[in-house]
């Protein structure tokens, strides 16, 4: 069955977007309005300029954050097939979108569509970070850092004013009921100051190498690959054109199909080792038996304490199951498989699930990878 196209407004119908406009909107009005009680906008010049600074990063950074939403990613054209016949062989072949992943692109589960340049899916975005949204991503969370490093000086300070009149003339108005709003305030800016410092951390290091979060872990698997064969030739990522180029092609508004690469490295370069390392996944794969049935739950309490403590942490999707169906496996781990199952209308379906459902086919029995 085709994918269905997504409207882009209703990518704000999720979690992730409700809760991000409540966050960042509650953070930047309650200092606002503990602000006021000390620093008054029209009080004084620097007052009028704090709010002014907090406002516009505001504005800024929620500018970012609706662009990424509503723009998107960018998906590749239903049923592509590249220029010249026989370089469809360097490329894989996405059933669901009936042709061709051109370089860069992978395929979303969530979104159900092919995407250009995709780095990873953003569940506080309800969409993938890909080649159209992945600069403002990028500047959304560079402003909102600096808002919430102002945010929280300012929620700091009005404690530290608070505390200094203790006993004193009273110049700010914090009864006892507000307390919780400022500690919730202030809580919520100290997160945002860390979570988004890391998140950023590591986008910039994306960005500096032109590379993806995806493209990284091909990379890193390609360069254990030639650790345990010696034998392979030497992989050169084919895309980092050096930091300044590197940055310049991050910004740029190119087609997100075709891109530049260094002058050693081919086109497809990075798509033969993908087909390689596919190739290598495939003989992973091992079949089993489904034995107990499994809702799709994250928490499963009927598989015991150690399944659900030690749960796969990723937002992927969680595979229900009916006793006697067949699951390819592709990933282990010690209470929880990977793999993926064909559905009565052909489809394919994956996820995760307990490892207590299945059991081993008997003579397909395979070591763990």
């Amino acid at each position: 069955m085709p994918p269905v196209r997504q409207s882009s407004l209703t990518r704000f119908v999720h979690w992730g977007p409700i809760l991000s406009i409540i966050i960042y909107k509650f953070v930047t009005l309650t200092t606002l309005y503990f602000t006021e009680m000390w620093w008054p906008c029209f009080g004084s010049l620097g007052g009028f300029l704090n709010n002014v600074l907090l406002l516009t990063l505001f504005v800024i950074s929620f500018s970012c954050y609706l662009k990424s939403v509503i723009v998107g990613p960018g998906f590749l054209p239903l049923k592509w097939k590249p220029e010249f016949e026989e370089d469809q062989q360097y490329l894989q072949f996405c059933t669901i979108c009936d042709g061709y992943k051109a370089p860069r692109v992978h395929h979303c589960h969530k979104c159900n569509r092919c995407v250009l340049k995709m780095d990873h899916h953003c569940p506080w975005l309800n969409t993938c970070v890909g080649h159209a949204n992945h600069p403002s991503f990028v500047i959304f969370i560079f402003v909102s850092i600096v808002a919430s490093i102002q945010s929280s000086t300012l929620l700091l300070k009005t404690l530290l004013l608070v505390l200094a009149q203790y006993g004193h003339r009273v110049l700010v108005y914090f009864p006892l009921k507000l307390t919780l709003l400022w500690l919730t305030a202030f809580g919520l800016a100290i997160c945002l100051i860390l979570t988004l410092s890391l998140l950023f951390f590591i986008q910039m290091k994306y960005v500096l190498k032109n590379c993806t979060n995806i493209e990284d872990w091909i990379v890193g698997k390609a360069i254990s690959r030639r650790e345990q064969d010696r034998n392979l030739p030497p992989f050169i990522y084919p895309y980092n054109l050096g930091k300044l180029n590197n940055i310049k092609a991050f910004f740029s508004k190119d087609d997100g199909i075709h891109w530049a690469v260094r002058s050693e490295c081919g086109e497809y370069d990075l798509t033969i080792e993908q087909l390689e390392q596919k190739l290598i996944k495939e003989s992973w794969k091992q079949p089993m038996v489904v034995i107990k049935e499994y809702n799709g739950r994250w928490f499963p309490l009927m598989f015991g304490v150690c399944v659900c403590c030690q749960i796969p942490w990723t937002d992927e999707t969680r595979m229900p199951l009916n006793v006697g169906e067949i699951v390819q496996v592709t990933r282990f781990r010690k209470y929880w498989m990977y793999g993926h199952k064909k559905v009565s209308d052909g489809t394919r379906v994956r996820g995760w699930f307990p490892k207590p459902c299945v059991y081993s086919i008997p003579g397909t029995l395979k070591k763990d990878k």
